[in-house]
């Protein structure tokens, strides 16, 4: 590899920070901060990945205080890389917990697929969910009205099912980028060809450097697995006579 070729390479992997200290190279735009910390040696996407927030980092006080304060500013965080070569500073992203830094270099351990990502992130989420009702609970459920009842599963279902979606999109993409598209026509002929319409986002743009090359399209069947079956059943104020006894 040539010195220009060496110096393309280098800007590559050179993150480059908004104004406000954010920003993601290509491939991170969609990292999902995991509930637990990821085990070391974790492999997402091809890259052993280390996870920092911001209110890990101690030499970075006043620049966590000033964001609780309500200031999104942080770019004069200088996230401190993990012990030993190789890491490469590969996003700084907003967390409603908190800012956090990602550092990826290639993965030499094992890897951890969209799969296995997903169902840490998803057992995660799912206990943040029940807990955080349970923790608001005024009363033991049993002496709960059945409206009061219905409201707490209301909410924890809202949790749960923002959390199976997330985890779905993970698994579907194997950890990859993914977006959201709809269907508008597909024409069997000479092939199969189909017309998708997206919203505007970073993924329009990374759709159109694929031009000319080829993508990956998942059909998810989600309903399946967002069933609650009878999760959401409540005690009802007034017993059925049906079950009364003789």
């Amino acid at each position: 590899m040539n010195a220009t070729s060496k110096n393309e390479q280098k800007s590559l992997n050179t993150l480059k920070r908004d104004k406000y200290g954010y920003g993601t190279l290509p491939g991170f735009e969609d990292f999902a901060l995991p509930e637990e910390d990821l085990a070391p040696g974790a492999v997402v996407n091809g890259s052993e990945v280390h996870v920092l927030r911001l209110f890990d980092d101690q030499n970075a006080t006043h620049i966590g205080t000033s964001w609780l304060q309500g200031s999104r500013d942080i770019s004069a965080w200088s996230p401190p890389a993990p012990e030993g070569g190789d890491w490469n500073l590969a996003a700084v992203l907003e967390h409603e917990e908190g800012p956090f830094a990602v550092f990826a270099k290639p993965g030499v351990h094992g890897v951890v697929t969209g799969k296995a990502y997903a169902a840490e992130y998803l057992l995660g989420s799912m206990i943040k969910a029940a807990t955080k009702h349970l923790k608001t609970l005024s009363r033991p459920w049993i002496d709960m009205k059945e409206g009061e009842q219905k409201r707490v599963l209301a909410t924890v279902q809202q949790d749960c099912r923002k959390a199976v979606q997330d985890a779905v999109d993970i698994i579907a993409s194997n950890a990859r980028m993914t977006f959201p598209a709809a269907v508008d026509q597909v024409v069997f002929k000479d092939g199969v060809k189909c017309v998708l319409t997206l919203a505007k986002g970073d993924w329009a743009h990374s759709l159109a450097d694929a031009e000319g090359g080829f993508v990956t399209i998942v059909i998810e069947e989600r309903s399946k697995l967002l069933d609650e079956g009878d999760a959401l059943a409540v005690e009802p104020d007034q017993k059925s006579l049906l079950g009364a006894e003789s």
